[in-house]
């Protein structure tokens, strides 16, 4: 059989029309492959995405809970000092501790949801007492029994508040 190389469309050999032919059956299965690989590619970014996405909220939860724990022995730190006499050595180490315990919970991202000044808002603050006061605004927050917590947009503790009018 009489095989000349071919360069283009310059004769009419049997061998060239295979080539071509093959060539052209070639070119749909190579495209639907890219499109296989381009969705495997997208695929794996969009998994790649919501691992990512659910590794960063079981983190968050995770740190929630330690937080949740943490929190009654945050409060005894506040009992502890609300009324004793600040010049104390004592009483300042016991401040020094829960200042660093607030440092901490501020580092994790921890915020301490304010309260006193603030008008009450059921998002944030749990009230346990009305009381009538003339000096204040309507809903306005008077006292803070205990302190609320929030990481995010999410609270971990509501404050426990006086509200007044």
């Amino acid at each position: 059989m009489d095989e000349k190389k071919c360069k283009g469309n310059c004769c009419e050999n049997d061998h060239c029309d295979a080539v071509v032919g093959e060539i052209v059956l070639e070119e749909p299965a190579a495209e639907v492959l890219l499109n296989k690989i381009k969705q495997i590619s997208a695929d794996y970014e969009n998994f790649r995405n919501r691992s990512e996405r659910e590794k960063t909220r079981m983190y968050d939860m995770g740190k929630i809970s330690v937080v949740e724990d943490l929190l009654p022995i945050i409060d005894n730190f506040a009992l502890a000092t609300k009324n004793a006499d600040p010049g104390d050595s004592f009483v300042k180490g016991v401040l020094m501790i829960q200042n660093q315990f607030q440092h901490v919970l501020e580092d994790l991202g921890i915020q301490k949801i304010p309260a006193v000044g603030e008008s009450f808002d059921t998002r944030y603050h749990s009230a346990v007492s009305h009381v009538e006061d003339e000096k204040v605004g309507e809903q306005e927050i008077v006292e803070e029994l205990q302190a609320g917590y929030s990481y995010k947009d999410t609270v971990i503790r509501h404050s426990v508040v006086v509200v007044a009018n």
